[in-house]
């Protein structure tokens, strides 16, 4: 007999099953997915900053066997829910999940005056493309990741710059220097919520910030760089990813969805030694008339 499959929005109280389900779901992903309990919760809790009521499961019984995570936060001047993870665990694929959960869960985010939804996806998850673009999500953008797959940045930083470590997260001055839009997740309002897990390095030439690095140093994930336009090209940005290689645990840093189209950037970490590794696409849906 099968069971009937119920919908509901996630609470606090499924986060043991959230891990199983995540994990049992993304089992033969082609990114290793695995984690344990305690990094999961943080991802969840801190890097997405999940927002449970408008995060919908899907339940056989008492089981979760479909899910979207989301969190909301303003994006490119809306307010916006980004899935921080679709999954279906196998034995309830191809039934429409993901569709039938934008569908249980749409009429509360326009409720609580979402926007849109935006999603990344990798470029050649053909099926997953496929599912949300029968939802009405789009491509909008196209982004590089890279990797320091040897762990051996290529460059020797300036060692006269004097690089410093601040616990100061100092948001509009962070604004003014970045002249690439970073994607949702990484943008400067939503990594307030892991500070706890980022290092933030800074170079300043009387009091004035000239550059700057936010990265986690368990996992050597860099999550933002900067230069001031007018002092590009004089090892700044080497200086300091030189000093966030130094402090990071894992040593084959990574930088994830840079736009394709900001090819100077890209060129910046392939001379210090990174390669392009995935690409992603990001989909939105729009949920009112812009």
């Amino acid at each position: 007999m099968v069971s009937t499959l119920s919908y509901r929005a996630l609470t606090r109280n499924d986060l043991s099953q959230m891990h199983r389900s995540f994990v049992e779901a993304f089992s033969n992903y082609q990114v290793n997915m695995k984690m344990s309990r305690d990094a999961f919760e943080d991802r969840m809790l801190s890097k997405l900053n999940i927002n449970f009521g408008l995060s919908p499961g899907v339940f056989s019984g008492d089981k979760l066997v479909g899910f979207i995570f989301q969190t909301i936060n303003k994006y490119e001047g809306q307010l916006a829910a980004y899935n921080g993870g679709t999954g279906v665990i196998p034995g309830y694929l191809g039934q429409g999940l993901t569709a039938k959960m934008y569908e249980f869960i749409l009429p509360d985010l326009i409720s609580n005056g979402v926007e849109k939804c935006v999603l990344e996806v990798l470029i050649d998850n053909e099926a997953a493309i496929h599912a949300y673009s029968k939802v009405g999500f789009k491509k909008t953008k196209t982004f590089q990741c890279l990797m320091l797959k040897d762990g051996i940045l290529k460059k020797n930083a300036n060692q006269t710059l004097e690089i410093k470590e601040t616990r100061v997260f100092s948001v509009s001055e962070y604004g003014s220097l970045g002249e690439i839009n970073p994607s949702m997740l990484d943008q400067l309002s939503q990594v307030r919520y892991h500070l706890s897990k980022e290092t933030i390095l800074e170079y300043r030439e009387n009091e004035g910030l000239l550059g700057y690095v936010i990265f986690q140093p368990k996992n050597g994930r860099i999550t933002q760089l900067a230069v001031h336009y007018k002092y590009r090209n004089q090892g700044i940005g080497a200086a300091l990813l030189t000093r966030a290689h130094l402090l990071s645990e894992s040593k084959t840093l990574s930088v994830l969805n840079i736009e394709t189209k900001e090819e100077g950037a890209i060129l910046f970490f392939e001379a210090l030694g990174f390669a392009r590794d995935l690409q992603q696409y990001e989909m939105q849906k729009q949920l009112t008339n812009v």
